[in-house]
């Protein structure tokens, strides 16, 4: 009986062994496929990796990297709130980390966020003080920014005026943000300047000016 439950056991532990690394697999296909600009195709196999990993959670709660992965399959599908479940779960089950800090600090600035994102960002920067994980989270934010201004944009050509200026501020809010993690990015400034510019900011767009030509 003890060696029939101990075979049950290795089985599952077996199962959820290949389930979790087929997840792995499929987001990694998911990059590659990003990195082409098939975007559809990336997005196809990111929700395929995001049933692997629940699979694996079924089959193993315990499972130490389950959590993690699920929120960052759902973080790149733009499921934001589920992610910052699933990272909150893993910092409290399997361990504090800088990854799962930083993408539910992004998570939560997407969903207009800002000092509650910075808060997460901050606490990944206390956990890796390396100078690449400053760089690729700088790099990410200004994407949102960028991003959330051409969305301003379109929302104003459709009538929704309110909500193209509310998109505008968040844009520049988070531009400032990433700014402020590297004050010798000069380029960032500018590009806050053009936008606040654009927005009718005159303050701002002449101070981030100053700044980035000095």
């Amino acid at each position: 009986m003890a060696f029939s439950l101990f075979s049950c056991a290795g089985k599952k532990k077996d199962k959820t062994f290949e389930v979790f690394n087929q997840g792995v697999l499929l987001n990694l296909k998911s990059i590659q496929e990003q990195d082409k600009g098939n975007l559809e195709k990336a997005a196809s196999l990111n929700k395929q990796s995001i049933d692997k990993f629940k699979e694996t959670l079924k089959l193993d709660s315990t499972h130490p990297g389950v959590r993690s992965a699920l929120g960052h399959s759902l973080y790149i599908d733009k499921q934001f709130k589920g992610a910052i479940q699933w990272f909150d779960q893993a910092n409290k089950v399997n361990g504090e980390t800088a990854v799962n800090y930083r993408e539910m600090g992004l998570c939560k600035i997407n969903l207009g966020q800002i000092q509650e994102g910075k808060s997460a960002i901050d606490k990944a920067f206390s956990l890796d003080t390396t100078k690449e994980i400053r760089e690729i989270t700088i790099q990410d934010l200004i994407d949102i920014g960028e991003l959330a201004f051409q969305y301003s944009d379109g929302y104003i050509q459709e009538g929704e005026q309110e909500k193209g200026k509310d998109y505008k501020m968040f844009s520049i809010g988070v531009l400032i943000l990433a700014f402020d993690y590297d004050i010798s990015r000069k380029d960032i400034a500018l590009t806050i300047s053009e936008l606040a510019n654009k927005f009718g900011d005159k303050e701002i767009a002449t101070k981030y000016e100053t700044i980035g030509k000095q």
